[in-house]
């Protein structure tokens, strides 16, 4: 059996689609080994009302508002008192996280507008509380988010993911405790 006569009539079949042949074969092992595309590749959640930019970023079509894709626990990894949340405001605005440095706490009104009783996120880290939110949010954060809103010199406010309502707590309480960051993009 001559097998070099074998391979070469197969390359020289293919003599004038070989080059489209080898592309299309790149492009197709492409997709297959190097999984989804990220870092700038913009989607939009299945109801299209959130954009996730693939930089960190997602955006609320209906208000405007521009919001860290992780909450503060899924991004540092440890769970803020309100104090703190604060100074994780400062940090992000200083590392110009996603290229902006105008990042705040929400109020209570911002915060609620991410509450969709219908929808799922998933699990609070460490608990069965379900947190009702889109899922194109990142996943397994603080179902418990501080606000800029203060109660006095000791308290400040928040929102509880699982039921939509805001909560009254010492600022100096950390349990369970994050923030997600929020700028304005449609003033």
């Amino acid at each position: 059996m001559n097998t070099d006569k074998h391979r070469w009539f197969y390359w020289e079949s293919l003599d004038a689609r070989s080059p489209f042949i080898a592309f299309i074969t790149l492009i197709i092992l492409g997709m297959i080994f190097a999984g989804p595309v990220s870092g700038g590749a913009e989607t939009y959640s299945e109801d299209k009302r959130f954009l996730d930019h693939g930089d960190g970023t997602i955006t609320d079509t209906q208000t405007g508002n521009m919001w860290m894709k992780e909450d503060s626990y899924q991004y540092k990894g440890h769970w803020l008192n309100w104090f703190q949340a604060q100074d994780y405001i400062e940090e992000i605005n200083q590392e110009r996280f996603a290229d902006y440095l105008d990042w705040r706490l929400p109020t209570i009104k911002e915060l609620t507008t991410l509450y969709e009783a219908e929808k799922i996120n998933s699990q609070q880290v460490g608990s069965e509380m379900k947190m009702h939110m889109d899922p194109i949010f990142a996943k397994e954060g603080s179902g418990t988010l501080w606000t800029s809103e203060t109660n006095g010199n000791y308290n400040a406010f928040g929102v509880v993911f699982n039921h939509g309502q805001k909560f009254n707590s010492s600022k100096r309480k950390k349990a369970r405790r994050a923030v997600r960051a929020i700028r304005i993009i449609n003033p």
